[in-house]
């Protein structure tokens, strides 16, 4: 668990291999590449094919997962960018204001806001951005791995304070995996 109040001062690049690294976890970050590469092209379409038909997939505007007001879709019943229904998405860190956006709208502010495909890192089972949310995806989702695809900071003079990264959490499914959240990060009050 990671709760710290300072950026990650971890190199950019790809987090190298580690004698420790299961042979699912080159499958999983396979997989969280091809499901970037998804987001990248907004292909829905191939997207909900790696989703459990019976779990769905959550979504969390925050490293903190939470249970009780992230909304889960089906594969059957997945939002699509023309959908003008605004749900409810949680709250805002600092106001507490609900987060209420059409599918689209959630989707450029709290999944694909950088573009992730070109992360300068795709850290497996390891967060290098944290700030004050708790990142709690390994107690919510016991068992699944999860690749976080991160971009340190875009302005020198916020210190990194401006890191933003998406993880994705896999869940094993027989021989396979499959896409259990998609979680955004940034800096948070």
């Amino acid at each position: 668990m990671i709760a710290s109040g300072e950026p990650s001062a971890e190199p950019s690049g790809e987090t190298p291999s580690s004698n420790n690294e299961q042979p699912s976890d080159a499958r999983v970050k396979e997989l969280a590449l091809e499901t970037v590469g998804y987001l990248r092209e907004r292909d829905l379409g191939s997207l909900i094919t790696l989703i459990d038909p019976d779990k769905g997939v959550r979504f969390s505007p925050y490293p903190h997962v939470n249970v009780d007001t992230d909304l889960v879709f089906k594969p059957d019943e997945f939002p699509t960018f023309k959908d003008m229904n605004k749900l409810k998405w949680g709250e805002a860190d600092g106001s507490g204001d609900p987060i209420e956006l059409t599918f689209r709208d959630y989707y450029e502010q709290f999944v694909y806001t950088k573009d992730f495909a070109d992360a300068p890192q795709a850290n497996v089972n390891r967060i290098a951005g944290t700030g004050n949310a708790l990142f709690n995806v390994p107690e919510v989702y016991p068992g699944a791995t999860y690749v976080e695809f991160y971009f340190p900071g875009f302005d020198k003079e916020l210190n990194g304070m401006d890191w933003q990264s998406l993880v994705l959490v896999f869940t094993p499914a027989g021989d396979d995996w499959h896409l259990a959240g998609i979680v955004h990060g940034q800096w948070t009050i």
